[in-house]
């Protein structure tokens, strides 16, 4: 629940949907009601109901059950939802949400572009960070182990705001200005967003929703004695799909077992995320 907006999850199989669906609907109302006795309303209008899966399991779910009974309101399916900024496509491909960010991005820079010679290189350089860099790296943990055509768009506009701060033409290689900004590249910078997650989690200083899906080889009583537990390594967790490797269950272990066990000794967080950026630089540039 945020200030204007209840939000709903649940799973469950292809078999199992029509009592899901029901779960919900007697949950909508239980909220209606709660909310009638304090003199608010649900607004029917502005509801938004989304199945998430793979293409053969949502093509599985019946016609009927892509409706959803809110305040005596039929609210239909979507394909696409906005939750705090980030666009999630039913099928979590992200696309709809990068080519967003994209759109976003190439508005500010065409505006800065009108800029380039009113304002001195240290100034564009914070435009850009502020206007460009901040909405690349939003949420950015989410885009772990997309494919390599989903991140491109980004990087495309992360070249462009670089060769704008540096006054370079269109044609120019972009490595060298990536390294002359100390800019990691967008793949960098989505490895570095959930390694610094990862170090929050073995600190506990994150919320217990994220702390419960990860596991420690130290914790583990069966593992304590092994060479890995005093290294912070993390326990990782097998999986089948492509879209199971993207969750933080999965991707969060497996980056943080790629660090070198030096970086994962470090206790500061400051200084891991100075050691954590020039480990990523030199993997990138190096």
């Amino acid at each position: 629940m945020f200030a204007d907006d209840t939000q709903m999850y649940d799973h469950c199989s292809v078999s199992n949907v029509p009592d899901l669906v029901s779960r919900l609907s007697a949950c909508i109302d239980d909220l209606a009601k709660s909310y009638a006795s304090h003199r608010l309303q649900l607004n029917p209008s502005k509801t938004e109901f989304i199945w998430f899966g793979t293409r053969s399991t949502l093509s599985k779910i019946p016609l009927q059950y892509h409706s959803l009974t809110v305040c005596n309101s039929s609210v239909h399916c979507c394909d696409v939802v906005r939750d705090l900024g980030v666009y999630l496509d039913s099928e979590l491909q992200m696309k709809r949400h990068v080519n967003k960010v994209v759109s976003l991005c190439y508005y500010h820079l065409r505006r800065l572009f009108q800029l380039r010679n009113l304002v001195s290189k240290q100034v564009m350089t914070q435009l850009v960070t502020a206007l460009i860099l901040s909405r690349l790296d939003y949420c950015n943990s989410l885009l772990i182990d997309v494919p390599a055509s989903t991140i491109a768009p980004l990087q495309r506009v992360q070249n462009t705001a670089a060769r704008l701060v540096l006054g370079l033409d269109r044609r120019s290689h972009i490595t060298p200005a990536l390294r002359q900004l100390h800019w990691l590249p967008v793949r960098s910078r989505i490895i570095f967003k959930v390694a610094v997650t990862m170090h929050h989690v073995f600190h506990q200083r994150c919320p217990s929703y994220l702390t419960s899906l990860i596991s420690f080889t130290a914790a583990d009583p069966g593992r304590s004695r092994l060479r890995s537990s005093s290294t912070r390594a993390a326990i990782t967790v097998r999986t089948r799909t492509s879209l199971g490797r993207r969750a933080f269950s999965v991707s969060g272990p497996s980056v943080w077992n790629n660090l070198p066990a030096e970086l994962r000794l470090i206790d500061s967080h400051p200084l891991f995320r100075r050691r954590l950026k020039s480990h990523l630089f030199d993997l990138a540039f190096n």
